[in-house]
């Protein structure tokens, strides 16, 4: 049996409960389907070198670990999310417009420190809520590189909030 036929087998064969496995960790239709089509295009990608007997263990695997990874980073978004919410709280009547200000200018001062492409990319990820893998093709780099990006933005922030007294 030639690969692609033997891929079509496979991925007819294993996507429902792969999709339905993803949907345990997710909750999400969508995020377990991009999930689930991500573990085939790595399969796909090294299915010359892998054992058919494998696979299905290979996809369960890769799913799982996929899985875990966009809940961190979804939780991590989630905690950026609540302190960009704490440090810039909308103005109301019983707000001081002076602490208003500050926060405001804590945000930008934050956003300010990282450098190019560094800011760039945190905006992309974690405002404009673009997948890792999407900003990387779009600046032509890998998807760990991106990566690297967050982390050393997520620790310029973890660092200036330590300094921020709510």
């Amino acid at each position: 049996m030639n690969e692609r036929k033997e891929f079509d087998r496979i991925f007819r064969e294993y996507y429902h409960e792969l999709y339905c496995f993803a949907m345990q960790f997710l909750h999400d239709d969508d995020d377990a389907r991009d999930i689930v089509h991500d573990a085939y295009e790595d399969v796909w990608r090294h299915f010359q070198s892998m054992e058919v007997a494998g696979v299905r263990g290979f996809l369960y695997k890769n799913v799982r670990n996929k899985a875990i990874d966009l809940l961190r980073r979804q939780e991590t978004r989630r905690n950026y999310a609540e302190l960009y919410t704490k440090i810039s709280v909308p103005y109301d009547e019983s707000s001081d417009p002076m602490e208003l200000e500050e926060r405001e200018r804590i945000v930008q001062e934050m956003l300010d420190s990282l450098n190019p492409p560094t800011k760039e990319i945190f905006i992309w990820c974690y405002i404009d809520r673009k997948h890792y893998k999407e900003v990387a093709e779009r600046l032509n780099v890998s998807v760990s590189m991106v990566k690297k990006h967050i982390s050393k933005a997520l620790a310029l922030i973890r660092e200036k909030r330590k300094k921020i007294k709510y």
